[in-house]
């Protein structure tokens, strides 16, 4: 076996141009720990913050990406319950997914069920957990629910939609496109509404007789974030989780009084931080996938990991649907 591997390291916070796709030691593992052969790493739009510097998870000279799948290649001292061989997934901070090779903590190796492929499982836990965790606990959708889910047809968005309908919830989506709006129909949402052609909040209270919604999920921040207080039902919440905008301007709090309003602001790995929470979360994940409660409706699209800038660009510029996987 080699010594040296191909990674993306950041040595400089910035643009997608700071993403460097070098030969890097391949990790040994500690006590508790495996090597996983990556077959798969999971892009997300956190990625794209911590190469901004946004959220200094990786110092310069790191190996980006928290997310993937693969084999185990070697097993740390004290590691019980995985095999040389076995396929797995991880969703945690400090994976360095975006490489040929990752040091992952035993206990954020999830097995991968056999009717799963790779690229479903890599697909799966940085995303699931968000939406799971958000959908679940932040505010726990209940049958009855009317729910408003900010880009409907993106990872987080489907995941949450197809959550809130297995719940028994009615659920509005927003997109940009026509075309996304019948991957967030193919989801399960019951109306669409184009923000690019039409006031979300309007729409929203004239579904919903001007009654609002119980909860809104945004990830897109700057241009929803101030509106979604205006079709928000009496008591009702605001799970903030992402600015894919833009980062929203300052919340004055005499907003919430309009009608006793909640707001959060959801951070998938404080939901995950207790080993046996990150394996409930990712076993009810992989489950409702093998029984197909669960499904990637936006699709999978693969991009090479030497590819990197252009994967990167392209979240940005929001012309991705699903999930989007490097592959080494």
């Amino acid at each position: 076996m080699s010594t040296s591997m191909k990674a993306v390291v950041i040595h400089d916070y910035g643009n997608s141009s700071k993403l460097s796709y070098e030969d890097v030691p391949i990790p040994e593992p500690g006590p508790d720990e495996v090597l996983v052969k990556n077959h798969f790493a999971g892009l997300n739009f956190i990625d794209t913050y911590v190469r901004q510097g946004i959220m200094k998870l990786v110092q310069p000279g790191g190996i980006l990406g928290f997310e993937g799948a693969g084999t185990v290649e070697k097993l740390g001292s004290g590691v019980q319950g995985l095999c040389v061989g076995d396929r797995v997934a991880f969703g945690f901070i400090g994976t360095s997914a975006y490489a040929q090779y990752s040091k992952v903590g035993a206990k954020h190796a999830v097995k991968v069920p056999d009717q799963l492929t790779m690229e479903q499982a890599a697909s799966t836990l940085w995303q699931g957990f968000t939406a799971h965790a958000f959908a679940c606990s932040s505010y726990p959708i209940k049958a009855g629910d009317k729910v408003l889910v900010h880009a409907a047809a993106g990872g987080v968005g489907s995941l949450i939609t197809q959550i809130a309908k297995n719940t028994g919830a009615f659920v509005i989506g927003t997109t940009s496109t026509e075309a996304k709006a019948a991957k967030a129909r193919e989801a399960g949402a019951d109306e669409v509404i184009l923000y690019s052609q039409k006031d979300f909040v309007e729409e929203v209270n004239r579904i919903t007789d001007g009654k609002g919604v119980n909860v809104i999920y945004d990830g897109v921040g700057k241009t929803t974030f101030l509106k979604d207080f205006g079709c928000l039902a009496r008591r009702g919440t605001v799970v903030l989780f992402g600015g894919a905008s833009g980062r929203p301007e300052p919340l004055d709090t005499s907003v919430l009084a309009k009608g006793s309003f909640y707001v959060t602001y959801g951070v998938n790995f404080h939901f995950v931080e207790d080993p046996a929470e990150y394996s409930q979360r990712a076993t009810e994940l992989f489950t409702w996938l093998t029984e197909g409660k669960l499904k990637f409706s936006g699709g999978i699209t693969v991009v090479p990991l030497s590819d990197v800038k252009k994967a990167h660009d392209m979240l940005e510029g929001r012309q991705t649907t699903g999930k989007v996987l490097l592959q080494p």
